[in-house]
């Protein structure tokens, strides 16, 4: 298939793009006819021709058990187009399975070979892992936690798919480095907001050193300061950013007193700038999702539950060794059990 596209300038576009060529002529008008490619769409977009489409649209056979949604194949196509780019489609839209779609499509024509995902612990078994099977349940897949070396040896074993958590990047830096992956997606991407961190400045060594494609996301990009799209802005634009904090906080904040800062009437435009290129679905915009959405989320004990629910646990185990339980007795201490483990509840916003 070939696209079609309008212009004046048509030896723009095909002295530029190899397999294109003048189609039809009217006037001043020219139709070139361009090959429907992912190299010929994103050398289109650099031409500045509007929102090409990519060719996941319409020579991608969508894979996993669901279909996708309209607005969940235009973030895919997006991601395909952009190399370094932002996802800020609001929770509950389906961010991640555009995201695993988009990554397989790039796959499966030979552009990359591995992805590194990057997200909350919390998260990795019970949203990423658990979409990848759901969505691409013939890539390999796994989750790398526990000891550097384990860690390590889970990088090492060339599964297509590595689910990382943020703060266990420093431990396998040279690991991912030497990792071969192409891809790398970071999701609750707000925990790097603030370049001054340790986490920030592994992620940005890696980037710098590799040179992978990068998808962030997040459904708040700078939900408390203009501040916070400072660490964002430079993972993904750095060129297009103040390359020093100081210039961002001034093009963006007035200094009231010596520890207050507010926003400047232009904040919200500079940050829209800097935090490009980027997509944003919000759930009033996706006239097809269903009401009610379900996920599952893992919730660690604190430190106090886990002490009390040993102890409780260690006592039903010596009466049972020690004596008769009788039904009764052991629901009491099972309910018991289900208390202390359901004394805290995990939100989005941890």
């Amino acid at each position: 298939k070939v696209l079609l596209v309008k212009t004046t300038e048509p030896k723009l576009i095909t002295d530029n793009i190899k397999k294109s060529a003048i189609y039809t002529q009217d006037g001043d008008t020219y139709e070139v006819a361009v090959n429907w490619g992912l190299k010929e769409a994103k050398a289109l977009m650099q031409l500045g021709v509007a929102s090409p489409p990519s060719p996941i649209t319409g020579q991608y056979e969508w894979t996993g058990k669901h279909k996708p949604f309209d607005h969940q194949k235009v973030t895919a196509s997006f991601l395909t187009l952009n190399d370094k780019a932002f996802c800020f489609n609001e929770q509950g839209t389906g961010k991640t399975a555009s995201v695993i779609w988009a990554a397989d499509y790039l796959m499966k024509i030979g552009e990359i070979k591995r992805v590194l995902v990057l997200c909350p612990l919390s998260i990795m078994k019970a949203a990423w892992q658990q979409d990848l099977f759901t969505f691409a349940m013939h890539r390999s897949c796994s989750v790398a936690h526990g000891a550097a070396k384990q860690r390590e040896k889970i990088i090492n074993a060339g599964n297509e798919f590595v689910i990382l958590n943020f703060d266990g990047l420093a431990v396998v830096e040279d690991a991912i480095i030497n990792g071969g992956f192409d891809l790398i997606v970071v999701d609750e991407a707000s925990a790097y907001k603030n370049a001054q961190t340790n986490r920030w400045k592994v992620l940005n060594r890696i980037v710098n050193t590799i040179k992978p494609r990068l998808w962030m996301l997040t459904g708040t990009p700078a939900a408390q300061s203009p501040l916070d799209a400072y660490g964002l802005a430079r993972l993904v634009n750095p060129d297009g950013c103040p390359k020093y904090y100081g210039s961002f906080r001034d093009s963006v904040m007035y200094k009231l007193t010596q520890f207050k800062w507010v926003a400047k009437p232009q904040a919200e435009a500079v940050v829209h700038r800097v935090l490009q290129p980027a997509i944003r679905f919000e759930k009033k915009d996706c006239l097809d999702l269903p009401d009610v959405t379900y996920m599952d989320r893992e919730a660690p004990l604190t430190k106090m539950q886990m002490d009390y629910y040993n102890i409780l646990k260690n006592e039903m185990l010596f009466e049972a060794a020690g004596e008769e339980v009788s039904a009764v007795n052991a629901a009491t201490k099972i309910n018991k059990l289900l208390q202390i483990s359901c004394g805290s509840i995990y939100t989005d916003t941890g």
